[in-house]
């Protein structure tokens, strides 16, 4: 099956395929930083190296970055590609926006995912695991491959559950209560999101997981 990433800075309408996740919040709010961490599913902060182009090429698929016929199968990475391109493209098809905080986020799996909303807690982060294991690949926890982001093949299939929580330099956000530049809704969260939010930045500090 052919798999395509497209990111852009701000995601046009028209470029988004099959699910949309309106609740999804990239993890940096540099353009760049948030990039790398869907390149390599992991938080911007751990300075990861490991791209999602390199799992593919490994896993057996031509890596492109155009969209000029391959062989079978075949990886697409495209930046700020032409909407329409996408509309002509096979297999999956996943797009995220990356400026601002919140991400313009959609996938497309034929038969499984074409079309309607999630409201889960999702992040750009979750395309690097979810695509590799929509290819196959072993993406559970603990695996050699591992990722920050989440596996939503289940969010995708079974209608599970999202992250409990997404972290950020200026604070924490869970579907039930938030944290950002020292601001808790509700403030009685105030201590529970400061202890999540510090020990995040102590793991962050070991580095890449892979």
């Amino acid at each position: 099956m052919d798999i395509t990433l497209a990111t852009f800075d701000y995601a046009p309408e028209s470029a988004l395929r099959g699910l949309r996740f309106n609740n999804a919040w990239v993890p940096s709010p540099s353009y760049a930083e948030s990039r790398r961490g869907v390149l390599t599913g992991q938080y911007p902060q751990r300075g990861a190296t490991t791209r999602i182009t390199e799992i593919f090429a490994a896993a057996g698929f031509e890596v492109r970055e155009d969209a000029l016929p391959a062989s079978s199968p075949v990886f697409r990475l495209l930046e700020q590609p032409h909407p329409q391109l996408l509309g002509d493209l096979e297999g999956v098809v996943a797009v995220c926006s990356l400026q601002g905080e919140k991400s313009a986020m959609s996938l497309l799996w034929p038969g499984v995912a074409e079309s309607g909303e999630c409201a889960e807690l999702v992040s750009p982060l979750d395309l690097a695991p979810t695509l590799a294991a929509i290819a196959g690949l072993d993406v559970r926890p603990n695996a050699p491959l591992s990722f920050d982001g989440l596996n939503l093949v289940p969010v995708l299939r079974y209608g599970a559950s999202g992250h409990a929580a997404l972290f950020f330099d200026n604070g924490v956000r869970m579907q039930d209560a938030v944290l950002v530049d020292a601001s808790a809704t509700p403030p009685s969260a105030l201590p529970r999101l400061q202890e999540e939010w510090e020990t995040w930045k102590r793991f962050m500090a070991f580095g890449p997981l892979q």
